[in-house]
This record gives C-alpha cells, structure tokens and sequence, in this order.
C-alpha cells in the first residue's frame, strides 16, 4: 500500500485498534502520565497531553529526548512509544526510566521494544506494522487512550473513537479535495509556508509542519495564538527580504481562538503574504485534531508528488541515525 493509501486507510487503522481497546490495562494509582517519543511517535504524547488538558485526566509530561526527568519514580505512568520499536533515543530513555519507574508500558510495531516487553516482562501494545512511524499516528494514539480509559484514565472514550472514525469516514472526499487545494497553494506560492493556529491546536500545527518536512521535504515555521501576540508578531516589523505564504488553522466552535486567527490573518495580509485558511471540522476537539492531522498529510503527499519528491524517503533521517550510532555509543 503506497503511503497516500495509509492516509486514506486512517478509518480502518481507529476501528482496528478500537478492537483491542482495554488488552491493555494498568491498576496503579499514579500522580502523572510520562511518555517518550521521538518524530512520528512522540507527536502521539502531544497529542494525549491536549486531549487531556481539554476533556481532563492526569498530567500528562512529554519527553522527545533520550534523558528522562529526574522526578520520575513509581507514582508514574511511563509510557515509551517507537513505531519501529527501534528508536535509539527512545530506548535510553527506556533503559534510564526503567531504574526508578515501576509501571512502564511500551508500544511498538516490532523491534527492540518488543523484545524488551519479552525480557523485561513490560506491558506491550503492539500495533499494525509495515508503515512509516507518521502514517501510524490513528494506531498509537488510539492504543494509549485506550489503555487510559480502561485503567479507569478516561480522556476519550471508546464510542468517542468509533463516532470519529464514522466522521472521518463521510469527510474523506472533502479532505483530498480541501488538501489537493493547500497544496497547491504551497506549490503555486514558493515561499516559507507559516502554520499558524491558536492553542490547543498548537500541537495540530507542529504535527502539519513535521508532515510537510517528511513528506514534501520543506522547511515550515508555526507560530500559536495568543503567544504570537507576545513575541513573533514583534518579528514581522523587520524581517529580511523573504517570500512567505501562511496557512491558518481555526476552530469554528472557538469564538476567540478564530478571532485571534482573524487578527493574525490581518498581519500576515498587511505584510502581503498569502493567506489560506483552513476550517477545522468535527463536533469534538478530538475529531478535529484528527481532521486537521489528516488533511495535512494528504496535503503534504499531494505537494510532494507536485514537486517530484518520494515522500517516503528521508535520507537526511537516516544519515543521522547512523552517525548517532557514535553520538550514543549505542547500535540498535
């Protein structure tokens, strides 16, 4: 299945993993959710960190690092993700973690992680392989709200899953037309595009800046309502000679997020920089969140396939795990 098909697959990846939801399932009583993840897997954490700041749960820390936090001890959940089980910053963290945590869940495709769940006896959540970690986003992120819910966590529920999916699903021909427009948009302009948003989307944008880096092989730069308010705007009186164009993301049912976008989008047009705009759909946050994310996936494949680039390749990835064989002392 080429990567255009995975995106399209998302529907069928929820309901798969929806099918496994409650495997899985710790018993502590925990203070705070700590999980690690690096590119495509550790944009997961972000995710569970909003969603849970906006329908409530425990904290929830995020570390895209091989150094975890020296707080951690066994009052928290620790949660380590790799899609490819073999991330090597990923199991640094794991191995320093794993001296002070008590309850550590790991979730992978395959790999090492995998056969660190054997050894070590680690719960494990595995989830359908033969992707790339960026296409996988719906099986990882389904799989650790499900382990939340059923250990008695909730952040979203099961049926909230299952009436996303069905969203997603009536949505999918809008959604390639809407990015085969973004794209265009992209391509036709040729500056540094700007994804714009207001918080909690924050971590949406940052999600479509790492898509259009793979994917399309674009430098991208995101700036967030209302702290673009404090600092970047303060950028725009001076900047260098650039060409930019900005896509701005808002939510609808957000009365001030959207007004603090239409204050941005007045900035960005006084500066004459084109704008797009882009309308998130859904009746939840969770089923906008995975609009936005999918519609900056397919757009970020259309743009590549305009620009004559393979979106699956990332040979700039992979030249510095080799050379982060020497920076960690550690081979996977």
């Amino acid at each position: 299945m080429d990567i255009l098909s995975q995106y399209i697959d998302w529907v069928n990846q929820i309901r798969g993993m929806v099918g496994k939801w409650g495997l899985v399932r710790v018993f502590g009583r925990y203070r705070s959710v700590v999980i690690a993840g690096m590119g495509g897997s550790g944009i997961v954490g972000d995710y569970v960190a909003r969603l849970t700041e906006v329908y409530g749960g425990l904290p929830v820390l995020v570390y895209k690092s091989h150094l975890p936090p020296a707080f951690i001890s066994g009052d928290d959940l620790v949660i380590v993700i790799s899609y490819s089980g073999n991330t090597r910053e990923t199991i640094i963290f794991l191995k320093n973690a794993s001296q002070r945590a008590r309850d550590i869940v790991l979730v992978s495709s395959d790999g090492l992680l995998e056969e660190y769940s054997i050894r070590e006896k680690y719960l494990f959540i595995k989830v359908p392989g033969g992707m790339v970690p960026r296409v996988s986003l719906p099986s990882m992120l389904v799989s650790i709200l499900g382990l939340l819910d059923s250990s008695g966590y909730t952040v979203v529920t099961r049926d909230m899953v299952l009436d996303a999916a069905s969203f997603l699903e009536r949505e999918i021909s809008s959604l390639k037309s809407e990015a085969g427009r973004l794209a265009g948009f992209i391509e036709d302009n040729k500056g540094l595009p700007i994804l714009a948003s207001h918080y909690p989307y924050d971590v949406l944008v940052v999600r479509g800046k790492n898509e259009f880096n793979e994917n399309s092989k674009i430098p991208v730069k995101v700036e967030v309502a209302p702290e673009w308010m404090h600092n970047d705007i303060v950028g725009w009186e001076k900047p260098y000679e650039n060409k930019y164009s900005a896509i701005l993301v808002a939510d609808p049912g957000d009365r001030v997020g959207s007004a603090l976008v239409d204050y941005m989008e007045r900035v960005y047009e006084r500066l004459n920089i084109p704008v797009f705009r882009v309308v998130l759909k859904g009746s939840s946050y969770f089923e906008k969140l995975l609009y936005g994310s999918l519609l900056f996936g397919l757009a970020s494949v259309e743009l590549a396939r305009l620009r004559g680039v393979d979106p699956l390749e990332t040979s700039s990835i992979a030249e510095y795990k080799e050379v982060a064989q020497n920076i960690f002392g550690f081979r996977t």
